[in-house]
């Protein structure tokens, strides 16, 4: 295959590729969960927009399925990969280590590198690794009004700021409000609800009441990073200095020198000093550099990306522990295209599709979904509606619809063939193969597919404006079982809404309002709402949901107490690593 091309088109046939044109402006990465607020729309100029096409409903898997409805089966999706355990050999005090990270060299807040942000920051509440839960963190307890309009948090009473002073609810109330401020000039960090209004209580204790109720916010605040109050009310707030790497973190700062940043254990850590004496955080600009500074010993700890394994399997002196990566991929089947507006053609394209052979084809380093929400999510549901490979189902299926395989082996419909464009990343070592892979697939059972690949710029141009059919993407869910950006009807906005595929659903609509507000944010009742969202999606199949990538953490063999986290992220227990 021609890897010098940034754009190309290949016929669903299996016939001669067209090289395109080179696109080149900058465009943002899809960040990992996307506030209404992002101004990516900004970047996309000119485009049409389209009538919403209204999705028809499918027969609820709980009733009588209809012939071509999902029916319930024994799931498919193999357990969640829990965090590595941290060893109970005891870990040796003392030593040092150094940290690659792919990054900027930035001090502004939510850009910086994130292992500095959770080495030297903590929040009001930490992610459990095992399950993404909310933890207590700098708050050893919180509080839920029954209107979800009023959380209420008890802060520790033993936490000071590295430079020895202590941690108080009036650093939480300038946190909250620098970062809320309709005059924040930084990158988004979260969604803070309607109109939050932070207040002390005494000393300890700090109250947030929104204008109306609001449960996606306790994820969104409890895990914001918490700054000391002169920080938080600077000038120059959020670009930080040196002199304001002040946090409550298990790391302190101690120098920088371009893009290596020396730091120091917090021996008066609340949740215990760490082991490691000094370390040293380097930023490089690719994957590509940091791989080569690992191989020359310059480095002995450093995240991988997916799609990375065959490029650090081999390295000298590692030890590689995987997880899954907090993506999932998936084909957005975009409503806005008349072909995909009938929801049994919608079913048949996830019956066509054999989940593990795309698993294999990654040489198993991934993980198989058929759901909008990663393995072993506290909210998840164990009881949805699953697809399994099936593909003379789909093909029946899609003949129920009227659509007739001919002579050609292509579906047709009144002499129209089932012709779609399969919009994906160009050269992005997962997605490229499987958008060839899956062409076959839906090759057997009469959906022709033109695959049209593209650089990063080009195909988040194409699904902003929502133009294309078929859009293969890595999309990241957010921390809150909260994902109404992805599939409400009104994030259905050409240019900047992160409803791609133009979904509508009145029935999802009304529960993503009703979650909002749940009694107390009580997690099994949230839980429950999500579990019916989940089997709307399913059953409606706006996308089709296909695998879990896998993320690693390689480290030399002298580092200890490594455990990556799917929710958690891969260094929250730095203060439990330790070197032989």
């Amino acid at each position: 295959m021609n890897k010098t091309r940034s754009r190309f088109i290949v016929q669903g046939s299996g016939g001669a590729r067209a090289q395109g044109s080179k696109k080149n402006f900058p465009l943002a990465p899809l960040p990992l969960c996307p506030p209404a607020f992002f101004l990516i729309g900004a970047l996309i100029l000119g485009l049409t927009a389209c009538e919403p096409i209204t999705i028809p409903r499918v027969q609820d898997a709980t009733h009588t399925p209809s012939p071509t409805a999902i029916t319930k089966s024994v799931p498919t999706t193999a357990p969640a990969l829990a965090p590595q355990p941290t060893p109970t050999l005891e870990i040796p005090d003392g030593g040092a280590i150094t940290v690659g990270v792919v990054g900027t060299n930035t001090l502004e807040m939510n850009v910086m590198p994130e292992f500095l942000q959770d080495a030297l920051f903590d929040s009001l509440l930490q992610i459990d690794p095992a399950n993404g839960a909310l933890k207590p963190g700098l708050a050893e307890s919180f509080q839920v009004s029954a209107d979800a309009t009023t959380f209420t948090f008890r802060l520790r009473a033993d936490v000071r700021w590295h430079n020895g002073t202590p941690f108080t609810a009036d650093d939480v109330i300038a946190t909250i409000n620098a970062f809320a401020s309709p005059n924040f000039r930084g990158a988004p960090v979260t969604d803070f609800g309607a109109n939050p209004r932070a207040t002390t209580l005494d000393n300890q204790t700090v109250q947030i009441i929104f204008s109306e109720g609001y449960c996606p916010a306790l994820t969104g605040i409890g895990t914001l990073k918490i700054l000391p109050r002169a920080t938080a009310t600077s000038a120059n707030f959020p670009r930080l200095t040196t002199a304001q790497l002040i946090g409550t973190g298990a790391l302190k700062f101690g120098a920088r020198n371009g893009d290596a940043f020396t730091l120091e254990r917090n021996a008066d850590y609340f949740r215990g000093a760490p082991h490691i004496e000094t370390w040293l955080l380097r930023v490089f600009p690719d994957f590509a550099t940091l791989r080569a500074a690992f191989s020359e010993k310059q480095i002995d700890l450093m995240p991988a990306a997916p799609g990375d394994y065959r490029a650090i399997k081999n390295l000298a002196d590692a030890q590689i522990v995987a997880s899954d990566a907090p993506q999932i991929v998936m084909l957005i089947l975009n409503a806005d295209t008349l072909l995909l507006n009938d929801a049994r053609v919608r079913q048949a394209f996830n019956y066509a599709i054999d989940r593990n052979t795309l698993v294999n084809d990654l040489a198993g380093q991934a993980r198989v979904m058929d759901a909008a929400t990663l393995p072993g999510f506290w909210a998840n549901s164990n009881v949805l509606p699953r697809y399994a490979y099936d593909p003379a189902k789909a093909k029946q299926i899609l003949a129920d619809a009227g659509w007739v395989i001919a002579s050609d082996g292509i579906a047709k419909k009144n002499g129209k063939p089932l012709k779609l464009d399969l919009w994906s990343e160009a050269d992005d070592p997962i997605l490229e193969p499987l958008a060839f892979r899956l062409r076959e697939m839906y090759a057997a059972v009469g959906i022709q597919t033109q695959l049209q690949l593209n650089d990063r710029p080009g195909w988040m141009t194409r699904a902003f404006a929502h133009r294309f059919d078929l859009l293969l993407i890595r999309r990241a869910p957010p921390r809150d079982p909260d994902q109404r950006w992805y599939w409400q009807s009104s994030e259905n906005v050409k240019g900047n809404g992160f409803n791609f595929g133009s979904y509508a659903s009145a029935r999802v609509d009304a529960l993503i309002k009703d979650s909002l507000r749940v009694n107390a944010c009580e997690p099994s009742k949230r839980a429950a709402i999500f579990g019916d969202i989940q089997r709307e999606l399913v059953i409606d199949a706006p996308a089709v949901f296909l695998l879990a990538p896998k993320k690693y953490l390689v480290a030399r063999a002298r580092v200890l107490g490594i455990a990556p986290s799917t929710f958690a992220g891969d260094f929250w227990n730095l203060n439990q690593l330790g070197v032989k």
